[in-house]
C-alpha cells in the first residue's frame, strides 16, 4: 500500500513538473512566500532596555493577608 502511493504521488509530481502552467505558478507562489516573509520578519523592534527590579519593588503596592494564627514550621 505504501509503495503504491509513493507511486501515484510521484507519477503526479512528474506529470506536474512537466506542466509550464504549475511551473509558472508555482514561482509566483514562491514570490508571494518570500515576499510575505520579508514583510512579517523584515522589521525588527528594538527591545526597550529594562530596568532591574527586585520582588520588592514589583509587590510594593501589593497587600498581603496575615494569618489568623502564627502558626510556625
Amino acid at each position: 500500500m505504501l509503495l503504491e502511493t509513493i507511486e501515484r504521488v510521484n507519477r503526479l509530481r512528474q506529470q506536474a513538473m512537466s506542466d509550464p502552467e504549475f511551473i509558472q505558478s508555482a514561482k509566483a507562489h514562491e514570490k508571494a512566500l518570500n515576499d510575505q516573509d520579508h514583510h512579517f520578519f523584515g522589521k525588527k523592534k528594538s527591545a526597550k532596555q529594562r530596568k532591574d527590579r527586585s520582588l520588592a519593588d514589583i509587590y510594593q503596592q501589593a497587600e498581603f493577608a496575615q494569618r489568623a494564627e502564627s502558626a510556625q514550621h
